[in-house]
């Protein structure tokens, strides 16, 4: 499992990467066309279409890393708390993250069909929708297994780290 996650860190730093470059590229094709009085236009479409789904992208490719780490926690709270109850909170968390991006990876491809058999595409770049909405299922699935695996490690004593 852990060799997956790694896989999708590799994917989010890829976007972020990616959403990066866009960016400067946008910033400087913009100065020279500023620069030029308007002759010389390097800014290309569809820059803010493709870093849109580059962040997109980059977020859920990166949740399996954060929930191995723990998304949130309320240290405060789980500090008062005996460590065979923040244990079991921990495990009912992690199950529960398993359910619910199981929930909405079934939604996602339900879209991802819905798209594919429209034949959508985006606006400016003519990306087939179904591409984004299929890569959101695969990294939905991902989270789900990654909360599956933390929730069941931990019942048995075993970092999940390791």
């Amino acid at each position: 499992m852990e060799r997956l996650i790694k896989i999708f860190d590799k994917i989010a730093y890829g976007s972020l990467m990616l959403m990066l470059l866009i960016v400067v590229t946008s910033v400087l094709g913009r100065l020279v066309l500023d620069l030029s009085g308007g002759t010389i236009n390097l800014v290309y479409p569809g820059q803010i279409e493709l870093s849109k789904y580059a962040l997109l992208i980059m977020v859920f490719a990166s949740l399996p890393r954060a929930a191995v780490h723990g998304l949130v926690s309320v240290e405060l709270l789980l500090g008062a708390m005996p460590q065979i109850l923040r244990h079991f909170l921990e495990r009912v968390w992690d199950l529960l993250l398993a359910a619910f991006t199981a929930a909405i990876g079934w939604l996602f491809l339900k879209r991802t069909l819905t798209m594919f058999e429209r034949g959508d595409y985006t606006q400016d770049l003519g990306i087939p929708l179904y591409l984004i909405y299929a890569a959101l299922t695969v990294c939905c699935i991902v989270i789900s297994l990654t909360g599956l695996w933390l929730g069941l490690k931990k019942k048995y004593g075993i970092d999940p780290e390791t």
